[in-house]
């Protein structure tokens, strides 16, 4: 029956993200402008010194998450593990907000044709 089809996937997909190894960060966007965005997020993942504190910088920096040798950013995340950014108040944010998700899409897009999973999800939070 395909409403219990649709329950199996959803439970499966709760029991994979359970037991999914992850790394979190949170951020107030409550009023947050671009500038700032891109402050916080310099600041709360070890951008380095040379960051352009920019959309495509941003993508280049949470690109390499996974590859701590380049020291792109001072957080890293294992082969097998996802960041949650949890995204208080994103509504309010001042940013564009659709361009932050094409960014976080772009990074794992990137990540998805080298063969690997999802590095980042995106989670507003109230």
């Amino acid at each position: 029956k395909p409403e219990k089809l649709t329950q199996l996937r959803r439970s499966s997909q709760i029991t994979k993200f359970q037991f999914m190894k992850y790394k979190t960060i949170q951020i107030d966007c409550n009023d947050m402008s671009e500038k700032e965005l891109n402050k916080t997020m310099k600041e709360l993942l070890g951008f380095p010194d040379f960051y352009g504190m920019n959309w495509d910088a941003m993508i280049d920096c949470l690109s390499y998450m996974r590859y701590p040798h380049e020291q792109m950013t001072e957080l890293t995340l294992e082969e097998d593990e996802t960041l949650i950014i949890y995204c208080k108040n994103l509504p309010k944010a001042k940013f564009d907000i659709p361009i932050f998700i094409d960014v976080i899409d772009a990074v794992n897009e990137r990540e998805m044709n080298d063969g690997h999973s999802p590095q980042i999800f995106l989670c507003p939070i109230c």
